[in-house]
């Protein structure tokens, strides 16, 4: 087969998928047609999608019908490529039928927002379905050491599992199918908007921006929340403690104690307002 024919192939197969992968073998065959590289109009039938596996479906286009996958080695029935990047597979019952390679690159915030978190004491993870080498090379660049790939959805559930069970409050970010069971069991998830919409269901927040920057001003914003919650509740403390028995004794005029009450009510609610100064970066 023509690289162009294998690839209109896949892209029938990718635009029943919003995975990352399925976008970006779209956006390929796109700018093939784009560059006036014409292919055959396949179309795909009978899909069907394992979480993080891959995609298989009937492809036909006149009178060749195929039965193909698109995904891992494993989903594919195929030996895996050992070269660099991230690769995907096409095959039929017949065999191999194409190879791709993609290369991955960060998110222009995620060095930024790694950092941060990181400097404000969050051990950041990545889980992924992906090979070890492509996830290790990827979470090198944004800087995060602790690695788990070759991930099913299983598998990412278990690890955040063992994290909460060793007292760690977790937070979870995804987009995608995958990425549901681990997203619902985290403390708190975050889905970003551009992701899957089970993703999304299943997360506490959903960044519509699609910007990582979010997590981290969710974060800030939630500490400083507490500590402004903690002054509060420690200044109603004191001058309850201090006011009510003068009061009651007859050592406080009633309406200096209601005058008192009065200030230290507004003195609650200025305290509180010092969350609207916290503006996202």
């Amino acid at each position: 087969w023509q690289h162009q024919e294998v690839l209109a192939m896949a892209a029938a197969l990718a635009q029943h998928s919003l995975h990352p992968v399925s976008k970006a073998l779209m956006q390929a065959f796109a700018a093939q047609q784009a560059q006036g590289q014409e292919a055959a109009k396949w179309v795909c039938t009978e899909v069907s999608e394992t979480a993080a596996q891959g995609i298989a479906g009937r492809v036909h286009c006149a009178s060749t019908l195929l039965d193909v996958k698109l995904g891992s080695a494993m989903f594919c029935g195929v030996t895996p490529s050992h070269s660099a990047g991230l690769q995907v597979y096409l095959s039929s019952a017949q065999g191999l039928l194409a190879t791709f390679t993609l290369q991955e690159s960060l998110r222009a915030e995620a060095l930024d927002v790694v950092t941060s978190l990181q400097a404000n004491g969050v051990a950041v993870h990545v889980l992924s379905g992906d090979r070890a080498a492509s996830v290790q090379a990827i979470a090198a660049l944004a800087g995060i050491t602790q690695v788990q790939a070759d991930c099913t959805p299983e598998k990412k559930l278990q690890y955040l599992q063992t994290l909460q069970k060793a007292g760690h409050t977790v937070a979870m970010v995804g987009d995608g199918i995958n990425d549901g069971p681990v997203l619902a069991g985290a403390h708190v998830s975050f889905a970003l908007g551009q992701g899957a919409p089970l993703a999304q269901g299943q997360s506490d927040f959903i960044l519509q921006n699609g910007q990582l920057r979010g997590v981290l001003h969710t974060l800030l914003l939630a500490r400083k929340t507490m500590r402004i919650v903690r002054q509060n509740l420690w200044w109603a403390l004191i001058y309850n403690a201090a006011c009510v028995p003068l009061a009651v004794l007859g050592w406080l005029p009633a309406w200096l104690a209601g005058l008192g009450m009065a200030a230290s009510s507004l003195l609650v609610v200025l305290n509180a307002m010092r969350l609207s100064h916290l503006k996202e970066s």
